[in-house]
């Protein structure tokens, strides 16, 4: 079995950096760009300190693992997805294979989507393909008729005496 065999068989990696780039493909630059504001009780912790504006009983680094607890659980499932060929539940033939790291690839890729935020949708999705003509527009005439039915007759009323 050559290299690249064993890679695209016994790893999801491959399949996972298809997901993320097609994912990913109107913004690429969030990938090589992965910062965002972090507002989190960890940052504030560390300025604040860095600042000297913490006491000394206060100076107690806050634990940082539920941060980092959801990521670690979509690895370890995604690792016992990948593995699960030797567990021999499948015949190893390599289709049977490359279903299953797809299957953990896609499970990486919802982590990287936890992490990076949403894809971004495609530029000018709103824009409608072929002109059409607004709402108002199109009614415009209907309104017209409709209009002139409910509108109060302008003879001069009777005053009474």
């Amino acid at each position: 079995m050559s290299p690249p065999e064993g890679i695209f068989l016994y790893l999801p990696f491959p399949y996972w950096a298809v997901f993320v780039l097609v994912l990913y493909r109107h913004d690429l630059s969030r990938l090589f760009h992965p910062f965002k504001d972090d507002g989190s009780p960890i940052k504030w912790w560390s300025v604040l300190n860095h600042m000297g504006l913490l006491g000394t009983g206060k100076a107690a680094r806050p634990r940082s693992i539920r941060g980092v607890l959801p990521y670690l659980a979509l690895f370890a499932v995604s690792a016992v997805v990948s593995l699960s060929w030797t567990f021999r539940l499948f015949p190893p033939s390599y289709y049977y294979l490359i279903i299953v790291q797809g299957i953990s690839a896609i499970i990486l890729a919802a982590s990287t989507i936890q992490y990076l935020g949403q894809p971004p949708r495609r530029p000018y999705v709103d824009v409608l393909r072929y002109p059409r003509p607004g709402s108002r527009i199109r009614h415009l005439d209907k309104a017209r008729h409709h209009g002139r039915e409910n509108e109060p007759s302008r003879e001069p009323q009777e005053t009474q005496k």
